[in-house]
Formats: structure tokens, C-alpha cells, sequence
């Protein structure tokens, strides 16, 4: 027989959450903090860069403006850069993307907090029982599992405050400078992470102080060199972030937030709201952390130093955002900011669970499971739906935004009104869409659950055998479960979207706008390129200029049109145009080179004053080319202009035909003297063989086909000459 290893434990039971999580995970950014965040991670897989222009119409709601005039997010850069490697892998792996990948974050980060529970209870001297329960209780009876789904950073917040603790802890149990090191960078990256966690580094200086007086060793230089070590990785993460504000916002302290979003709650509200009101109250939502207080006394008794540190991140927490002005959370499911202190009450209900485990018959026993089969049902509706819904409901009572009373009267609370939208049409997980079950996800889901389970229970079952050998299995199940899952996932977004997006695909190159924010998530997905993406909802003329000037071509992804395509189509032409059931996708290019006199006359009334054209043909990508025109008198007719890009044979390769200015100035509307810039986009062959070509064009009778001609009886105006070379 062949003994577990306490590693192999810890991973059992980290497969195990993730395999819940998985169950309930779905593709859906349900927050705009969540999508603000990704949106960094994306720009920096995508381009590397640190903006947030893809979601530049979410203006300050969860960005501020840089030097620059490009929108950043004012979240902390932490999780961004966690997620990094799962956003790179969305974009690298086709059957994925981005965000379905970087969905996952949320579950990975819950589970392995899971895991680090159990990890310093057994350093604590807990068995492996109650540790393992005590992991069991965060992972699945607590607020953790909805947050799982989310991509909010209250989660990472609270695994890296329990990580710098469980390294501290070693430091206590080895002496070792390396685990003093491992503490204060993980308490920094939390701070990278939601800067307000800033509170929790001198705690931590204190917990490490206290495990040195205890340890004995007081001598100056040891003293010294431990407190470097731990002090020596928030410094330079800081530094890091000064340095990131500053070439932002020109200020190293400048984070971006807004000045009105300071700690200017009235305090009582915030704290007891966080604690016991229907809307957000931790206790409520989560009834199974009353058994947190059964076992307090004996949780001090054994581990003081371990209980206090315990203690103050939840009250921490609790008087730091209970005066914050958003102390509810905004858009969320209980006490968001609270969520990042349940790892610190599964540590303190420790010995209360040590109790249930060992007296079978005991009225704290009947109570464990009456609290957590009940904190598991208010759960129900947090992860089988949005949270937004009823949220969004709340608005159509007329009551203000986050009024008081939608808070503190039940009649509000999502832990009621949630219910009423358990329907199938609005499941928020991947394995159904509209209501339609993909049976096959649904079951691999569960078939990995049940090995995940069966995995997990062997360790602890005395009846059956220990051996290591279904670990491998165990892995591979779950990464084949991941595998379909995402791949089921990124398939989900509509067909329209998805058409439209492959067509952009094909000329990576051209930066892509678009101009609904409910398309926001879906271009992410689905956009392969590495250009620019900018998310417009109102016109921005100058951020239009400086996106489209380099740019050999630009995609407009449009359910509206408006003014921000009027803008784009008086500068550009159009080289390619259509539309996914209501959704148009545009191709235009606008020229380059600088504009040539040209001064030539069609026929009687007509002069071409200038044309503008692209300095190179780059096929696949579209030729540009912008007329000037002028009227001497009105034209007595509705002419067509043509463009024609001929071989050195003299043979059409490429052409445009259409009345000017994208049909809608008909010459015979010109009035005399009145500049008409005419914008055109000629679409290129992809494979345009090398050689000299040569742009033509001019005006015709669409009724006879009768060209206008010029003063030396020519029927077209040579416009441009271009070579492609070999």
C-alpha cells in the first residue's frame, strides 16, 4: 500500500472545487469591474499594451483618462497580470478564447484557496480530516463558490492575504528568511491587487515581529535581516506601481480613482450592513459561519497569534469598507468586499468542525448541517442565474440606484427576489444557452465531478486501498473536461457575431471599432488579430484620427450606424460591406500619401481639383483614394464615378463604381463652387501578382454608359501609378 503524500491531498482536493466550479461555470463577465480588468490583460496579450481602449465607451465608470488621452483601468494590475497567462493562451489556442480562458481565473484562484485552508490548518496540527472540512466549508458553503464564476479580485485578494499568512507561519515553524520573503510578496501582490489592502502590511509586520519574540531569536542583525526580507517585495511592487501611475497619469500616487470615490459611508450603515442586512449581510447569506463563533475561544487558545491575525483581517475588512461610499459592493451577490475574509473564518471555524467530526450525536453537529444545507440553498440562485437580473429589477421600482432601503428591507434582498428568475432561459452557465441543454458537456461535467469526488474520498476512507495511480487519471479527466468545456463556451456567441468577426480575422492588421458595449465580451472572443480595438458609443473625432491614421485599413462593426459612422465614412471609402442578421461590417481605408493637384475637366461642368491616394498597394488590404471635386455650374445629370486599377496589360483587377460621396451627393445636387471630397476603397485581390499598375477613373452616364471626357478627348483621368515588387 502506498501512503498518500500531504501534497497529494491538498491537490485531490483542489480537483475536487475545481471540478464544482466547472459545474457552474459560465462566460459571462457579471460586472463591469470584472470586464475592466480583463480588458488590461487582454491589451497586454493582445499588444502589449496597458490601455483599455477596447472598452473606451465604459469612460469613468471603471477607467480614467491617462496623459495620453487613452482610457486605463483604475483597478489594481494584480489579477490582470495572474490572469495573463490564460488570456494568452484563449488567444493562442483557436478552439478557445480570451475570455472564455480567462473565466476560468476565478475558479482556479477559489480552488487553490481551498486547498491553502487545508494547507495551514495541518501546520496548525489539525488532522487531516477537519483540515480537509474546513477547506470544504470555504470552497463550497461559503460566498466563495458564486464568486468562483465572477472575475471580480475580492477572491484573490483574500487568497493572497491567506498565502502571506501560511508563509509567515512557516517562517514561525523554520526560521527560514526565504518564507519572511514569500509573505511580504504575497501581501504586496494584494496590494497590487486592491490597493486598500495596503492596511493588511504592517499586520503582517506585526504577525512576523511576534513569531520572532516567540522564536527567541532576538538579535539585531537576525532581526533586521528578516524584517528586510519581508519588507524587500512590497517595496519593489510598489515602486512598480508609482512607476505604472506615473507614466499614466504623470503622478506616482495617482491610482485613478475618482475624488468622489472615498470612505465617506456613514459608518454604522456600512458595518452592520455588511454584517446582517437582507441585501448584503455576510452572516445572512452565509448562516454556516455561525459556527465560526462555537469555536472562537479554542481557536485563540491554541493559536493566538494565528487567531488575531485571523480576526483582524475580517474586521479589517469589515470597518475599512463598511466607511467606504460603496460599502454594498455596487453590482453583487452579499458583501463583496467580504468575500476576501472567508478564507480567515474557515480558519477560526476550525476547531467548532474538529468538534462535529469527532461527537457524532451532538446538537452542534445537527446544527453544522442544518447551516450549511441552508447557506448551500441561498446560494442556488447566485449560481444558477445572474445576480444582475434582479438587480436590474430593483430599477424598475423607481427607487434610485443602491438606495438605502434595497439594502436593509427583505422585499429587496436577491436572497428573495433572485428566485423568481430560476426559468431555463436564463441559466447562467456554459452547458445551457436559451434555455437549450448541451447534454454531452452536462455530463462530462458531472462524470468529472464524481471522479473528483471518488478521488478525494479515498484518501479518507479506511476501506479502500491509497494507491496513487488514479491521479494521473483524475488530471487528465480534468483537463479534458476543460478542454470541451471552453471549446463549448467560445462556440456559444451568437452566429452573427461570429461570421462578422472571422470576416475582420482575415485582415488582422486593420484595427477593428465598434459601437455596442453588449458586443464588448464577443469581439474579445473571437478577434485574432493584434491591432487596436476601440469600443465607441458616442463620436471621438481625434481618437477616430489617431487609431485609422497608420492604419491601412479599419473595420467598423456597427448595429447603429450614427454619427460615429458618419464620421468614419467622410474620410474613409468603403471597400467591403455586409451584414450578419443586423449586424454590418464595414471595410474602409482612407489614403495616405499627400494630396496632387490635378485640375482636369469632365465634360462641361465637372473639375477634378485633387486626388489623395494610398502611398503603396499592400494587398489584401484595400487601395484608398479620395476625390476632390467642383462644379462650375449645376451638373445636368446624375453621373457615376468609376475607378478602375489596371495591369500593365491594361486588364481591370480592381474597380469601384457608384455615385459620389457613398451615394448620397448625386451631382446634379452640387451647387457651383462647393469642394466635395468623394472618398473611395477599391478591394485588392489577395493575391495580386507583382508587377506596375495604374489607377484610372471618371465620370459616366449610368443610364448610356456614356463617359464624360476630358479636354484632350480622354475618357479618363490617370490618378496614380504603383508598383508591387516581387
Amino acid at each position: 500500500m502506498k501512503l498518500q503524500t500531504p501534497n497529494s491531498k491538498l491537490l485531490s482536493l483542489f480537483l475536487f472545487l475545481f471540478a464544482l466550479y466547472l459545474l457552474t461555470y459560465a462566460p459571462t463577465f457579471h460586472s463591469s469591474d470584472g470586464l475592466a480588468m480583463f480588458a488590461t490583460a487582454e491589451s497586454l496579450a493582445r499588444r502589449g499594451a496597458w490601455d483599455v481602449e477596447q472598452i473606451r465607451w465604459m469612460g469613468l465608470q471603471q477607467g480614467t483618462f491617462g496623459r495620453d488621452g487613452l482610457l486605463y483601468s483604475r483597478k489594481g494590475v494584480g489579477q490582470p497580470l495572474l490572469a495573463l497567462p490564460l488570456t494568452w493562451l484563449g488567444l493562442a489556442l483557436p478552439p478557445f478564447g480570451p475570455a472564455t480562458a480567462t473565466l476560468l481565473f476565478g475558479s482556479l484562484v477559489t480552488a487553490l484557496t481551498g486547498a491553502l485552508v487545508m494547507a495551514y490548518l495541518r501546520r496548525l496540527g489539525y488532522d487531516d480530516r477537519t483540515a480537509l472540512a474546513a477547506g470544504l466549508v470555504y470552497g463550497a458553503g461559503t460566498l466563495a463558490w458564486p464568486y468562483a464564476k465572477t472575475f471580480f479580485s475580492d477572491t484573490l485578494a483574500g487568497t493572497l492575504l491567506l498565502a502571506g499568512s501560511l508563509a509567515l507561519l512557516r517562517f514561525r515553524q523554520t526560521g527560514r528568511d526565504r518564507f519572511a520573503a514569500l509573505g511580504g510578496l504575497a501581501l504586496g501582490w494584494a496590494v497590487a491587487t486592491r490597493y486598500a489592502e495596503a492596511v493588511f502590511l504592517p499586520i503582517g509586520g506585526l504577525l512576523l515581529l511576534a513569531y520572532l519574540w516567540r522564536r527567541g531569536d532576538r538579535r539585531p542583525a537576525a532581526l533586521a535581516r528578516s524584517l528586510a526580507a519581508f519588507a524587500a517585495p512590497p517595496f519593489a511592487i510598489g515602486v512598480g506601481v508609482m512607476a505604472f501611475n506615473y507614466a499614466r497619469y504623470g503622478d506616482p500616487f495617482n491610482t485613478g480613482y475618482l475624488p468622489q470615490e472615498t470612505f465617506s459611508a456613514v459608518w454604522w450603515r456600512g458595518i452592520l450592513g455588511q454584517l446582517l442586512s437582507p441585501g448584503r449581510g455576510l452572516l445572512l447569506y452565509n448562516p454556516l459561519l455561525f459556527l465560526t463563533f462555537f469555536g472562537l475561544r479554542e481557536a485563540h487558545r491554541r493559536h493566538p497569534a494565528e487567531t488575531r491575525n485571523a480576526l483582524a483581517v475580517i474586521l479589517v475588512h469589515l470597518l475599512l469598507y463598511g466607511k467606504w461610499f460603496m460599502w454594498h459592493g455596487g453590482f453583487a451577490w452579499g458583501p463583496r468586499f467580504m468575500v476576501a475574509s472567508l478564507p480567515f473564518w474557515a480558519l477560526l471555524m476550525a476547531p467548532a468542525l474538529e468538534m462535529v467530526l469527532r461527537r457524532r450525536s451532538t446538537p452542534l453537529r445537527w446544527a453544522f448541517w442544518g447551516l450549511a444545507a441552508l447557506t448551500l440553498l441561498l446560494q442556488i440562485p447566485a449560481l444558477a442565474v445572474d445576480f444582475d437580473l434582479w438587480q436590474n429589477r430593483l430599477l424598475e421600482t423607481g427607487l434610485p440606484l443602491f438606495a438605502p432601503e434595497t439594502f436593509f428591507r427583505l422585499r429587496y434582498s436577491p436572497l428573495v427576489g433572485t428566485w423568481a428568475f430560476l426559468r431555463p432561459e436564463n441559466l447562467d452557465v456554459a452547458w445551457a444557452n436559451d434555455g437549450r441543454i448541451a447534454g454531452g458537456v452536462l455530463a462530462l461535467l458531472l462524470l468529472n465531478l464524481a471522479a473528483a469526488g471518488w478521488s478525494l474520498g479515498r484518501m479518507y476512507s479506511p476501506s479502500l486501498p491509497t494507491k496513487g495511480a488514479h491521479r494521473p487519471l483524475s488530471l487528465l479527466l480534468t483537463l479534458t473536461t476543460v478542454a470541451v468545456l471552453l471549446g463549448h463556451a467560445h462556440r456559444s456567441w451568437p452566429a452573427s457575431l461570429r461570421r462578422a468577426l472571422l470576416e475582420v480575422n482575415r485582415l488582422p492588421a486593420a484595427p477593428l471599432v465598434y459601437d455596442d458595449p453588449q458586443k464588448a465580451v464577443a469581439v474579445s472572443e473571437w478577434y485574432a488579430g493584434r491591432a487596436p480595438v476601440l469600443g465607441l458609443t458616442a463620436p471621438e473625432t481625434e481618437r477616430l484620427a489617431a487609431v485609422t491614421a497608420s492604419a491601412p485599413a479599419v473595420w467598423w462593426l456597427t448595429t447603429f450606424g450614427g454619427e460615429t459612422e458618419a464620421r468614419l465614412l467622410a474620410t474613409h471609402g468603403v471597400a467591403r460591406a455586409e451584414t450578419f442578421d443586423g449586424v454590418r461590417l464595414l471595410l474602409l481605408a482612407a489614403p495616405d500619401a499627400p494630396p496632387q493637384t490635378m485640375g482636369v475637366r469632365l465634360g462641361d461642368a465637372i473639375i477634378l481639383q485633387q486626388v489623395r491616394l494610398s502611398s503603396t498597394l499592400r494587398p489584401p488590404y484595400p487601395l484608398a483614394a479620395t476625390l476632390t471635386w467642383r462644379a462650375t455650374r449645376p451638373p445636368p445629370a446624375d453621373y457615376h464615378v468609376f475607378l478602375h486599377l489596371l495591369n500593365a496589360a491594361g486588364q481591370i483587377v480592381a474597380q469601384s463604381d457608384g455615385q459620389p460621396v457613398h451615394w448620397t451627393r448625386p451631382t446634379s445636387t452640387w451647387p457651383p463652387d462647393e469642394a466635395i471630397a468623394d472618398p473611395y476603397a477599391l478591394s485588392l485581390p489577395p493575391d495580386l501578382p507583382p508587377g506596375a499598375y495604374t489607377l484610372i477613373g471618371g465620370l459616366y452616364r449610368p443610364d448610356t454608359g456614356e463617359r464624360l471626357l476630358t479636354p484632350g478627348g480622354r475618357d479618363s483621368v490617370t490618378l496614380g501609378e504603383f508598383v508591387v515588387a516581387p
